[in-house]
């Protein structure tokens, strides 16, 4: 009995020893949960931008501009980013994800950068660079044995112009979106993909898109079309746009300072000639001298430009 006694109280001893160390473990842990939290809430506002990399998200697909093939991020936007990032120090997680959703993640902030053009719907929920990211050239392509029309688009002078045709497009294109509204009279077609307008068109299943001329030349020449479907320049205010960083609000790499110091290091890449070596890789327009001027005018994105912040790398 004496034997079972001592070894009572020895296992007693042992799980109140045990106790006792777990509770000051506990106790730590939630000690530095608590300064980390106090940290977040009253301390400097860009203390969360150092606990995650920065989530920098492109639409998925949009050769050349962006996309992924391989696991490996591809195209114009991915290597801007990279390359401005980089000088910066800044480590970057890369998602391609459709359109709507990318643009989504900007908006409630799960992801804090994305490569678009600036607009009254997205200037509420994010900020923009000022410097281009990447040019964009509108045009229509057109069946080159459909004779007549080809004639007769070579006369179009307005978005107007296009209203009696059937047009092709891809699911997700916030311009066709914008611009080619069926309510105003437009007939547009929707295909899965860019690549897939290519498809039908020399399939004889469509004979007319406007889109961009960078993209629809890559596919293309990847498709062995350029014989069969021919470019018609239309430029109109709505068909000759820039992107530009675009940096969500709710992000903490907003008060961080982020944006401008990517304009700065874009502005840089420029005049290095780095930009343009980008743009001469993916066969842009703007690469091989064509003549580009964004009609849009967005000063008033901008006004509160001058009062951002500016970050600093720590090297």
């Amino acid at each position: 009995m004496d034997n079972v006694r001592i070894s009572e109280r020895a296992l007693e001893y042992t799980l109140n020893g045990s106790a006792s160390s777990l509770k000051k473990t506990l106790r730590g842990i939630l000690l530095q949960s608590l300064l980390f939290i106090a940290g977040l809430v009253f301390g400097n506002p860009v203390v969360a931008a150092e606990q995650r990399p920065l989530t920098v998200v492109f639409a998925e697909g949009l050769e050349p501009l962006c996309w992924e093939e391989g696991g490996k991020a591809m195209g114009e936007q991915p290597e801007i980013a990279e390359y401005v990032l980089a000088k910066l120090g800044i480590k970057a997680k890369f998602l391609f994800l459709p359109w709507a959703r990318a643009q989504w993640m900007i908006k409630e902030g799960t992801a804090d950068l994305m490569m678009t053009t600036p607009t009254k719907n997205r200037f509420d929920y994010a900020v923009f660079g000022k410097e281009m990211t990447t040019p964009n050239y509108w045009n229509v392509f057109v069946r080159k044995d459909d004779s007549e029309l080809v004639k007769k688009a070579k006369n179009f002078t307005t978005l107007d112009d296009l209203k009696p045709y059937p047009i092709l497009d891809f699911f997700g294109n916030g311009w066709t979106e914008a611009h080619l509204k069926e309510s105003d009279g437009f007939k547009v077609h929707k295909a899965a993909k860019m690549q897939d307008i290519v498809r039908l068109m020399g399939m004889g299943q469509g004979s007319l898109t406007i889109n961009s001329s960078t993209s629809m030349n890559w596919f293309l020449n990847k498709l062995h079309m350029t014989d069969v479907i021919e470019e018609i320049a239309l430029e109109t205010p709505e068909t000759r746009f820039q992107m530009v960083f675009q940096v969500s609000r709710k992000s903490p790499w907003m008060q961080k300072g982020l944006v401008k110091s990517l304009d700065a290091e874009l502005q840089k890449m420029k005049l290095n000639g780095e930009w343009l070596k980008v743009l001469k890789k993916y066969k842009d327009p703007y690469g091989t001298g064509a003549p580009f001027k964004a009609y849009a005018q967005a000063e008033e994105f901008y006004q509160g430009y001058d009062r951002y912040p500016i970050f600093k790398p720590d090297f």
